[in-house]
C-alpha cells in the first residue's frame, strides 16, 4: 500500500503525511477557504459595502443549500486562520442576529480532506489490514509523581540510567507513532530527562489536562504531548483504550479527523465530524450555530414526547434456558431505516411515529440518515466478522461507540444537525420496537424476563430463529442472539426489586457474562475480584439450579478461606481505585474521597477531579490513606466489610437455587 495518507497538519497550509514503505513523506498544499453568510437582501447589501470598505476580502453573491433547501447569500473567500476574526466582525455588524453564518468553524484538516474527497488510511477493501506503521508504546507506573517503572514496548525498566535513556531516545526517533502514557505527567518527565541529558528529539509541547463530563460521569484527560514529525497518541485516550490502534485508525478514516485529533475527542465529536465531512462532500452548508431550537409545547404533549427507552424490570432470581436477544445498533438503525433527519420530521409526513404527534416524510432521503448510513453499514459488517480477526474486533469497538453517541447528539443543544423532535422520535420507535419484540416472543411461546432499551431476555424452547425473523420483518431493525444461557441470575437492588443491569449468567459455551458485581468493577480491591472469579469457576460446570445448590459447601469453604487469609494477603492487594469527581471543598460529607484528597494535600500531591487514584485504606476513621509508602498496615475491618459485600452475589445465587423445604443462611462475617 503506497502513498497512504496517515496524517495531516496545518491550517492555511496543509501538510499531508504519506506513508511510503516504513518512512513518511510530506507534501505541502495551500489551503484557501470560504464561508457563507445569509440574511435579508438589505442586510446582505449592507454587509457587502462593509467588505468593500475593508478592502481585505473577495466575495460573490451565491446560492447554497442547507439541509432544508436553497439559501441566498454571500460567499466570502478567507484563509482558515482569519475565519474567527471575520465571524466576530460580521456578528458585530449584524448585532448578533441579522445574519446566518455557515462553514465557519470547521476543522481545517477535515475540510481540506473532505472537499477533495481524500481519506485517511484509504482501504481498497474493508477486510484489508491497515499498513504496518512503525510504532512503540512508552508508559509505566509512577508513585506520587515519581516514575517507579517505565515500559518501552515489551521491556520494563526500573533504573533510569544511561542505557535506558539511549533506548528511550531510539524508541521515539525510530518510530512514526508514539503511544505514550502521560498519567501523572509520566511521559513529560521522561522527555525532560532526555533533554537534560543532551538528547535532542525535536520540539515538543504539552497541553494541560482537563476535567470533563460525559453521560453523567466525570473524567480527567491527561496532558497531551506533541512531537515533531511524530504521531503522538495518549494511551489513556478513550478510543485508544477501548479499541486500540486499529480502532483509532478506523475512527480517523470515517471521521476525516487526523489520528491525534481523533484520539483527543469524544466519540460523539467524532460522529459530528463525520456528519460535517458528509455535508462538505455533498455540498451542504454547515451552520455555525444551531437555530432550530425546540418549539414550545403544551404540557400534555411534552409529557407524551419526553420519554426515554423502555425497560422491563426482572423479578430477582435464577432462570434456566434463557436467550438474550439484542437489536443491532437499534437507535442508529432507526435513524437510517426510518429516514429521521431534521428536515424530514414534522406534522405532515407520510409515516406516523408510534405514540407521538410527529410524522416522518419518506419521499426524499434525509441528510442525517444518509450521513449515518455508511457508519452503520460498516459497523454491522465488522460486527459480523469480528470473531475472525482482532483487527476487525477493534474496528467494531470504535464504530460501536460512535453509533452509541450518534443518537445522543440528535438531542444535544449545540449539535449542528440535531433536533429534539428527531431525538424523541428515535426513543419512541425504540420503545415500540421492544414492545413488539416482547409481544412476538410471547406469541412464539417464550416468557419475557427482562428488557432494557434494545435487549430482551426470554425463557423457553421455542423456535428462536423464527422469532428473530418475525421481529426484524415487523420492526425493520436487525436483531441477533447475543447468548443462550444454561442459567442466569438477576440480582436484587437494595430496594428488593430487580436490578436492571446486575446479573450473572453462564452461557452454553461455558463462559460467564457478568454485570454490576465486583468482578466488573475498578473501585474494589483485587481480593474481591479474585474471590468472585474463584467462586464462578466453582459454578462453571453447573447446568441447573440443583447443580448449583450442590456446590454450596464449596462456596462456603471459599468464603471462609478468603476471610481467614485476608490479613495474610500482600499489602498491594488492598489497593483500591478511588474515583474523584470534585474538589475537596465541594464534598459535603466526609467520605473516603474527601479523606483521600485531604491526605494528598498533606503530602503536597495534586489530584484532579475525574482522576482515579490507587490507595490503601490504613485507618478509615482517622483518615489515614496511603497513596505511596508513608504508612504501614491496612484497615482490616474496613476490608472485611468490603470482602463480605463481594460474597452477596454468590449467596443470592445459592439462595435462589435452594429447594423449597431448605432453610438458607447467608454469610455473616461481620
Amino acid at each position: 500500500m503506497n502513498d497512504v495518507i496517515v496524517n495531516a497538519t496545518g491550517s492555511d497550509f496543509i501538510r499531508l503525511w504519506y506513508l511510503r514503505g516504513n518512512r513518511i513523506q510530506f507534501r505541502r498544499f495551500r489551503n484557501r477557504s470560504w464561508m457563507f453568510v445569509s440574511g435579508t437582501p438589505y442586510d446582505l447589501d449592507f454587509l457587502a459595502r462593509q467588505l468593500d470598505d475593508s478592502g481585505r476580502y473577495e466575495y460573490m453573491e451565491a446560492t447554497g443549500n442547507n439541509v432544508y433547501g436553497s439559501v441566498e447569500g454571500i460567499r466570502i473567500e478567507v484563509n482558515p486562520s482569519g475565519i474567527s476574526d471575520l465571524v466576530t466582525a460580521i456578528e458585530n455588524i449584524g448585532l448578533g442576529r441579522k445574519y446566518s453564518i455557515y462553514n465557519a468553524d470547521i476543522n481545517p484538516v477535515l475540510r481540506f480532506m473532505s472537499e477533495r474527497s481524500l481519506r485517511f488510511f484509504q482501504l481498497p477493501s474493508p477486510e484489508d489490514h491497515d499498513p504496518e506503521i512503525p510504532h512503540v508504546y512508552i508508559g509505566g507506573k509512577s508513585r506520587l509523581g515519581t516514575p517507579v517503572e517505565v515500559s518501552i514496548g515489551n521491556r520494563k525498566y526500573h533504573s533510569l540510567n544511561s542505557s535506558f535513556l539511549e533506548d528511550l531516545h531510539e524508541a521515539i526517533t525510530q518510530n512514526i507513532i508514539v503511544i505514550y502514557n502521560n498519567r501523572d505527567r509520566l511521559f513529560e518527565k521522561l522527555l525532560m530527562l532526555l533533554s537534560s541529558n543532551g538528547y535532542n528529539i525535536g520540539a515538543s509541547r504539552g497541553k494541560s489536562g482537563s476535567t470533563y463530563q460525559s453521560y453523567g460521569q466525570v473524567y480527567y484527560s491527561n496532558p497531551r504531548v506533541w512531537l515533531t514529525n511524530r504521531i503522538a497518541i495518549e494511551a489513556d485516550s478513550f478510543t485508544y483504550s477501548e479499541a486500540g490502534l486499529p480502532g483509532l485508525i478506523q475512527m480517523s478514516r470515517i471521521s476525516s479527523l487526523p489520528m491525534v485529533t481523533a484520539s483527543t475527542v469524544t466519540a460523539g465529536t467524532a460522529v459530528s465530524s463525520m456528519e460535517e465531512s458528509h455535508a462538505l462532500r455533498s455540498q451542504i452548508l454547515i451552520p455555525l450555530y444551531k437555530d432550530d431550537h425546540e418549539q414550545a409545547k403544551p404540557s400534555d404533549i411534552l409529557m407524551e414526547t419526553d420519554k426515554g427507552g423502555m425497560v422491563l424490570q426482572p423479578d430477582p432470581g435464577i432462570y434456566t434456558d434463557v436467550y438474550e436477544i439484542d437489536f443491532s445498533s437499534m437507535y442508529p438503525s432507526i435513524m437510517v431505516n426510518y429516514n429521521l433527519s431534521p428536515e424530514t420530521i414534522g406534522m405532515d409526513g407520510d409515516f406516523q411515529v408510534p405514540g407521538l404527534p410527529y410524522r416522518i416524510s419518506t419521499q426524499k432521503r434525509g441528510f442525517l440518515s444518509m450521513a449515518l448510513e455508511e457508519l452503520l453499514r460498516t459497523r454491522l459488517f465488522y460486527k459480523s466478522i469480528k470473531s475472525r480477526d482482532v483487527v476487525y474486533e477493534q474496528r467494531d469497538a470504535a464504530l460501536k461507540w460512535m453509533l452509541l453517541t450518534s443518537f445522543g447528539y440528535t438531542g444535544y443543544k449545540n449539535a449542528k444537525f440535531g433536533k429534539i423532535e428527531v431525538h424523541e422520535s428515535i426513543t419512541a420507535l425504540g420503545r415500540w420496537a421492544l414492545s413488539r419484540a416482547i409481544s412476538l416472543s410471547i406469541k412464539h411461546g417464550f416468557q419475557p424476563i427482562h428488557g432494557i432499551v434494545d435487549s430482551l431476555w426470554i425463557k423457553g424452547s421455542g423456535d428462536i430463529n423464527a422469532l428473530l425473523r418475525d421481529i426484524e420483518k415487523e420492526t425493520r431493525i436487525g436483531i441477533v442472539v447475543d447468548g443462550h444461557y444454561r442459567w442466569i441470575a438477576f440480582m436484587p437492588a437494595r430496594s428488593g426489586l430487580g436490578a436492571l443491569n446486575r446479573y450473572v449468567g453462564l452461557r452454553d459455551d461455558g463462559t460467564f457474562k457478568v454485570r454490576g458485581i465486583e468482578a466488573r468493577r475498578s473501585d474494589v480491591p483485587e481480593i474481591c475480584v479474585d474471590f468472585q472469579m474463584d467462586a464462578l469457576n466453582i459454578l462453571r460446570d453447573c447446568t441447573s439450579p440443583e447443580n448449583i445448590w450442590g456446590k454450596r459447601e464449596f462456596i462456603r469453604q471459599l468464603e471462609r478461606a478468603y476471610m481467614k487469609e485476608l490479613p495474610l494477603k500482600p499489602r498491594e492487594n488492598f489497593r483500591v481505585g478511588i474515583h474523584i469527581t470534585r474538589k475537596r471543598e465541594e464534598y459535603r460529607v466526609n467520605n473516603i474521597q474527601k479523606k483521600l484528597l485531604q491526605a494528598s494535600e498533606n503530602i503536597g500531591y495534586s489530584i484532579n477531579p475525574g482522576d482515579r487514584v490507587g490507595a490503601i485504606i490504613v485507618n478509615k476513621g482517622q483518615g489515614k490513606i496511603d497513596l505511596g509508602d508513608e504508612y504501614s498496615g491496612v484497615d482490616i475491618q474496613y476490608y472485611r466489610r468490603i470482602l463480605e459485600r463481594s460474597f452477596e452475589p454468590m449467596d443470592f445465587i445459592l439462595s435462589s437455587c435452594a429447594p423449597a423445604t431448605s432453610q438458607v443462611t447467608l454469610s455473616t462475617f461481620s
